[in-house]
């Protein structure tokens, strides 16, 4: 599970823009990750990666079909997911009101700035992602957040100009 993590966090920090269903589905997937304990006991064990495979599709088939709602439903997992995890780290839990406040935000950033932000978010996730592999102390895990950081968005940024000539 930590080398997928890894995996999914590179792929997000040098291709989030490119790769928006990617973004979008993986955000969901920890999202519903974090819903899981509120599914029924008598489920069979599998139900709930069924239930997160089954969020995360359904999030980058919307992505695919429709490119401006996938920038607003990317936003909307990303910022709940990110004001989950600051108000209650590495918990399975699910606070609703950090949630839905996150997910307003992170809508409202990603759907009006789209690509741009796009970048800034999926790059910074990526970095946090990548950096958490890896026993650091507090600075070093911050210096080496903040380089992953200006390193994928520069990559992306680059990535988007080539493709608009």
């Amino acid at each position: 599970m930590l080398v997928l993590r890894g995996v999914i966090g590179a792929i997000i920090l040098f291709l989030g823009r490119e790769l928006n269903f990617l973004f979008a589905a993986g955000m969901a997937a920890l999202v519903a990750l974090r819903l899981t304990p509120k599914l029924p006991a008598t489920l069979p064990n599998w139900s709930d990666y069924a239930f997160m495979a089954g969020v995360a599709i359904l999030a980058a088939w919307v992505v695919i079909s429709n490119e401006k709602v996938g920038y607003y439903v990317s936003g909307f997992f990303a910022g709940g997911y990110v004001l989950m995890e600051w108000f209650e780290p590495g918990i399975l839990t699910f606070p609703i009101l950090p949630f839905f406040v996150g997910s307003v935000i992170g809508a409202v950033i990603i759907g009006v700035f789209t690509e741009w932000a796009l970048i800034v978010i999926s790059s910074l996730i990526g970095a946090i992602y990548v950096t958490t592999l890896f026993r650091l102390s507090q600075t070093a895990e911050t210096l080496v957040a903040g380089g992953l950081f200006v390193i994928g968005a520069i990559i992306q940024v680059i990535l988007m100009r080539m493709q608009k000539e």
